[in-house]
This record gives structure tokens, C-alpha cells and sequence, in this order.
């Protein structure tokens, strides 16, 4: 499926609390930010991505008590999502869809992308997949 769609793995998303609580274990590990923290009232989160020997890590918070990511937390659950970057976007949800995948919601655009669309996904196990709009080549490229 994701070899047919042009995707490129992008992130791990982790959820916390409060992002400055984390960084040091993520420092621990080798990683170092790659961004400032940014805050998207659109998805209604804080976001902060780190590079280092292992895959980007983006650690997520809420930004308001209905956040998406609220949820999550309520649970005790950190690993919240894998991420990946497409070339078509609505073709990924379409490919996606005939395989049991659903959207979560909208897409949307996302302040953490320079407001490139993204869009979380559902697979029947309860895994959760985000896709984001690749760069188009008139763009400066973001995180």
C-alpha cells in the first residue's frame, strides 16, 4: 500500500503533558530539537520535533482541554501515531480507504508543515497513521 503512494516515513509521534518535561529524556537519547515548539490552534496542540541516531521524534501536548491528544493522556498511552509524507494526499485517503483505513477526521492544514494539509488515519486495530501533503517544489521546505 504506502510503496504504490510515494511515501516517505516522516515522524513518531509521541504525546506528553507538557513538552519541556520531556526533552531531557529525548536528550538522553541522543536527540536534539530540530524545531522551536509550535503551537497549531487549528489541531489544538504544541509540537516540537527532535532529530538524533533514531527516527524524528515529534513530542505533542495539548493546547487547549479538547485537544485530540487529551485523550490519549487520559489513557496513559505515549505513542500516538507514525507519520508519513505523500505526493497525493486525497489519493493516499482513497488507497488508504480500500483497505480499511479511516480518516479521523478533515484534512487540515498544520502549522507545524508551513499549513501543508495533513490528515490522521485509523486502521481497524486501532493504529494511528498521519499523512502529510508532501512539499510542492515552489515551497521552502519545513520540518
Amino acid at each position: 500500500m504506502l510503496s504504490t503512494l510515494t511515501a516517505t516515513f516522516h515522524h513518531v509521534g509521541l504525546a506528553c503533558r507538557r513538552i519541556g518535561d520531556e526533552t531531557a529524556c529525548i536528550a538522553a537519547l541522543g536527540y536534539e530539537p530540530e524545531t522551536e515548539v509550535i503551537d497549531d490552534p487549528i489541531q489544538k496542540v504544541s509540537v516540537q520535533f527532535f532529530v538524533g541516531a533514531g527516527p524524528r521524534i515529534e513530542l505533542i501536548a495539548p493546547l487547549a482541554p479538547d485537544s485530540p491528544i487529551s485523550a490519549f493522556l487520559k489513557r496513559g498511552t505515549k505513542f500516538y501515531h507514525l507519520a508519513y509524507e505523500v505526493a497525493d494526499l486525497d489519493g493516499a485517503i482513497r488507497e488508504l480507504g480500500n483497505h480499511g483505513f479511516r480518516p479521523t477526521g478533515p484534512t487540515e492544514p498544520a502549522a507545524a508543515f508551513g499549513m501543508r494539509r495533513i490528515v490522521f488515519v485509523m486502521a481497524a486495530s486501532g493504529t494511528l497513521l498521519e499523512f502529510i501533503e508532501s512539499v510542492r517544489k515552489d515551497s521552502s521546505p519545513t520540518p
